[in-house]
């Protein structure tokens, strides 16, 4: 609470960041309604008449529905939401891999409502809810053979090459979960304390708030790019959980993974870095910048971009002149919501009279401070 803690310009950036990435959740309603659909799609393709419902289909979220890292798209309204479809088939057994894509094509065609909706991806089905989201479905089988991890590893199609992938999302669920608690366990453990006003991570993670800004600036920064050019989530995801050490501050935690991620790069000089799915060592998760170099020079220009600026906010002073860089790294919306409701937060403390700035630090603090200059009730922070 402000009469028990000044505000530093860290902590209120951490404020800020905090706001936009609930913003950028899947709202309560909207998660509800995905599960409805979702479980709606389960059940027709587990009808008891159905030629599947021997193979015991089961849709489970992957993605960031699973990981708690949804971010809603800039520059649309559909959120893009990705399930597992994985049939209970021996791996023995296993059939051509675009025969699971035809089956639950087949299977959703001869719905009335789902046949208006579906697309033949790659990979996946997807189902498309106007203004709403896409659900895309990827097909699947158990691949218990994949070595340390084989229990939840699965093979799933790919039809440009006619042939089966690795795959575990499932266990990279479990991982970055492990990851997200672990790291911060042991950061608490040592002298720095997680700054006041903290989230608790079982809210929202400080590793899942990265996460997600890391995905919101790429879309922003690159909406000139086509989604398939820009550095992929799963990869953005994978990086930010192996690199954070656990630090609290979603702040001080983005510039330390940025830097991390940096040092790396320069240190595979002219390689590109391989992302290796942690719990599947035979999934590459980052293979397409093998065959498009030009994709990987994209994702090493963006990371140097969105760690300069992030230098560059740490360092400015005013909500005006935060609220301008806010827009250009998350989009204006976002950003213009976020400073609102910063403001409006410290808004009563304000009017009356309780709400100071540290003479020397620049530091909002209680009014009770020594050395501190109560702030006037028609300005705050160079605002009028």
């Amino acid at each position: 609470m402000l009469d028990a803690v000044p505000i530093s310009p860290i902590s209120q950036l951490d404020a800020l960041f905090d706001r936009i990435c609930i913003k950028l959740q899947l709202s309560a309603t909207a998660y509800g309604l995905a599960a409805n659909r979702y479980g709606s799609v389960s059940e027709w393709l587990n009808d008891e008449k159905s030629p599947l419902a021997r193979y015991k289909p089961r849709i489970y979220p992957q993605g960031s529905l699973n990981l708690g890292t949804t971010a809603k798209p800039f520059g649309k309204a559909e959120y893009d939401l990705d399930f597992v479809c994985e049939f209970a088939i021996e791996f023995e057994d296993r059939p051509n891999p675009l025969s699971l894509l035809d089956w639950i094509e087949q299977k959703l065609s001869e719905h009335e409502v789902y046949k208006q909706m579906l697309e033949r991806m790659n990979r996946c089905i997807r189902l498309t809810y106007a203004n709403d989201f896409h659900l895309d479905i990827l097909p699947a089988c158990p691949n218990p053979s994949a070595g340390l991890f084989g229990k939840t590893c699965v093979l799933v199609p790919d039809a440009r090459l006619e042939d089966w992938k690795h795959s575990n999302p499932l266990g990279l669920a479990d991982w970055f979960r492990f990851k997200a608690a672990e790291a911060f366990k042991n950061f608490s453990r040592g002298s720095i304390k997680p700054l006041p006003e903290q989230v608790a991570y079982e809210d929202l993670a400080t590793l899942q708030k990265i996460v997600q800004m890391m995905k919101r600036n790429r879309d922003v920064r690159l909406e000139h790019l086509e989604e398939k050019e820009r550095p992929i989530s799963i990869v953005l995801t994978t990086l930010a959980a192996r690199l954070y050490d656990g630090q609290p501050s979603p702040t001080l935690a983005l510039i330390q993974v940025l830097d991390a991620l940096i040092d790396e790069i320069e240190a595979s000089g002219t390689k590109r870095l391989v992302i290796i799915n942690p719990t599947n060592e035979n999934e590459d998760l980052s293979e397409r910048w093998e065959s498009r170099p030009e994709l990987y020079q994209i994702f090493v220009d963006w990371v140097y971009d969105f760690r300069s600026e992030l230098g560059s906010i740490v360092e400015i002073r005013g909500l005006d002149k935060i609220e301008a860089k806010l827009k250009e790294m998350f989009g204006e919306t976002l950003a213009k919501d976020a400073i609102a409701e910063f403001a409006k937060s410290i808004n009563v403390p304000r009017e009356n009279g309780t709400l100071a700035v540290e003479k020397g630090t620049g530091l909002l603090v209680p009014a009770t401070v020594a050395h501190s200059t109560t702030v006037k009730s028609n300005t705050f922070h160079g605002r009028e």
